[in-house]
């Protein structure tokens, strides 16, 4: 997926805005499920991932929940964390082609970025973890090959 930087803002503001929306998932006039802390590194290739997005989907009943990946780290404190339970992870990070392209405007080259997490760690996703009650470490240690 190639992305300019307007469009990656955009991306990333609906990534931002996705991962709000799964947060609310079973609320209504209180919040219905358990919630637990969930905390951890995201690497590729043995390096940290700059920067990015992880998201919780449960695989059936349960809070879902995300947040922003920064150095590698990422914290989703237990006042928006997600149920304990069982998840498909979904991790998103943009970064740059090094290659310019055409803006939507028609005149100005801009940056092209591009998500630099395989597809089957994200839309595609093989990664599932087992949630528990309390705070939860995860290591997500990604490879290409």
């Amino acid at each position: 997926m190639r992305i300019t930087n307007s469009i990656r803002l955009t991306f990333c503001t609906i990534l931002f805005c996705l991962t709000g929306l799964l947060c609310l998932t079973g609320c209504g006039k209180s919040d219905a499920f358990e919630r637990t802390q969930v905390e951890g590194m995201v690497t590729l290739n043995g390096e940290p991932v700059n920067q990015g997005v992880i998201t919780f989907i449960p695989e059936g009943k349960g809070a879902a929940a995300g947040t922003n990946i920064e150095s590698g780290k990422f914290v989703i404190p237990k006042e928006t964390g997600p149920s304990p339970g069982e998840y498909r992870v979904e991790i998103d990070s943009s970064v740059p082609t090094g290659k310019q392209i055409l803006e939507t405007d028609g005149e100005t080259m801009v940056d092209e970025f591009e998500n630099g997490i395989p597809p089957r760690f994200n839309r595609q996703t093989e990664l599932k973890v087992t949630l528990k009650t309390g705070n939860n470490q995860q290591l997500f240690d990604l490879e290409t090959e």
